[in-house]
């Protein structure tokens, strides 16, 4: 990591700009929840997401066809990111891009203790960092040998507890060791500060979440404690000892007032439709953050983030629609901002 070294962001603040612009306007979303599903897919095929549509169309259809079309669009705009960056940039982009291996051998692991064939992990990957042919090689190992290609990273240790513990808590100790190697940067000029920070906040959000969860599913504090990550932006480790330790009814009130709570009146116990809440004012939060600091890395980070919740968005819209679940219980779950 190029810890303090100076980068210029103009460069890639401009490109990111014009990447932006091809993210679906928030009106239209509006138009898409009132047409069915194939008209949703002709749509798309009028947008960036054309030529993956194409690629995948002679092998699937419906919302699979959606799905790895949105997918493969989603990986190849943030291998165009790190392509385009250097520097620190480009240092730090990868290294929060990163999560994305996390995922992938999680889908792996998930896939292969399922018995599911080769082919369908592989559609399941999102290659970033890494190339496809690199997970097309951990798939066609065994477990063991997969966790042992991490052997003398920070993840191998978790890994190698794989079937001794729950895949969610498996999954949540891996993101814990993500962030606390991003978190743990001690910023030396202010593109890492903002950086960190910006991480700093997704942490809150994740233990915010995995506070409410574990909340609804019965855990005691102790089992709801261990799954947090340090390193909080407000909601630090003490913070969110605490409100693992209070009533719902407390837990709701103790809430308010943190940088995420902006308009959110309740929290129900039907996590899905408060968690869409806590995105929007996370979205919220990091635009308002990107327009202060217009060349830094924050602007980047802002697209990056509305592009995974465009791919989302997409994917909740397909399967709903092909599904016939009604417009409002399909636009609940999507964050539209």
């Amino acid at each position: 990591m190029l810890i303090g070294k100076n980068a210029t962001w103009a460069y890639l603040v401009a490109r990111t700009k014009v990447m932006k612009r091809k993210l679906i306007p928030k009106d239209e979303y509006r138009k898409l929840l009132n047409m069915e599903f194939n008209e949703i897919v002709r749509y798309l095929e009028e947008t960036e997401y054309k030529k993956e549509i194409d690629e995948f169309g002679y092998r699937y259809s419906g919302p699979k066809l959606m799905d790895y079309a949105l997918s493969l669009n989603l990986s190849r705009t943030y291998q165009k990111i790190i392509r385009i960056s250097f520097g620190l940039a480009k240092d730090l982009i990868s290294s929060y891009l990163k999560k994305w291996e996390l995922m992938n051998i999680i889908s792996i692991i998930r896939g292969k203790a399922a018995n599911i064939p080769q082919d369908e992990i592989e559609e399941a990957i999102v290659p970033v960092e890494k190339d496809f042919e690199y997970y097309k090689s951990l798939i066609a190992k065994d477990v063991d040998e997969i966790v042992n290609t991490y052997r003398g990273t920070p993840y191998f240790e978790t890994l190698s507890k794989m079937g001794a513990m729950p895949p969610s808590q498996l999954e949540d100790d891996l993101f814990k060791i993500y962030y606390l190697e991003l978190t743990k940067l001690k910023p030396a000029e202010l593109s890492l500060k903002l950086f960190v920070d910006f991480v700093k906040m997704e942490v809150d959000l994740r233990n915010l979440k995995t506070i409410l969860r574990l909340k609804v599913e019965g855990a005691t504090p102790d089992e709801i404690i261990a799954r947090l990550i340090p390193n909080g932006f407000e909601l630090t480790l003490d913070e969110c000892r605490k409100l693992a330790t209070m009533s719902w009814g407390e837990l709701v009130k103790a809430l308010e007032g943190y940088w995420f709570w902006k308009d959110i009146e309740k929290i129900e116990e039907e996590l899905s439709t408060t968690e869409v809440l806590f995105d929007k004012a996370w979205i919220e939060a990091i635009t308002k953050r990107a327009t202060s600091y217009p060349l830094s890395i924050l602007p980047v980070m802002h697209y990056m983030v509305l592009k995974k919740v465009e791919v989302d968005n997409l994917r909740i819209l397909g399967w709903g629609k092909w599904y016939n679940m009604p417009n409002d219980e399909i636009e609940r779950q999507m964050v539209i901002v």
